[in-house]
């Protein structure tokens, strides 16, 4: 098992950095079911990071812009 890191960044249509944006990192299983492992908010840039426990997995990231709901 070795370990990683995703790194990212939200932008809006028009370019601009979505900032405080609610980043959700999911865990697929094998039926392709996401099992919620953690969350974190955008910076001020748009920038997100993860710790991936397991790079053989495969993971979901979903975004949702909590200003807009």
């Amino acid at each position: 098992m070795e370990h990683a890191i995703v790194k990212g960044f939200v932008r809006y249509t028009n370019r601009n950095p979505a900032s405080e944006v609610i980043v959700i990192l999911e865990k697929l299983n094998e039926d392709q079911q996401g099992i919620y492992l953690n969350y974190t908010l955008t910076n001020r840039r748009g920038e997100f990071c993860f710790f991936i426990p397991d790079k053989t997995c495969t993971y979901c990231i979903k975004v949702f812009d909590n200003h807009h709901i």
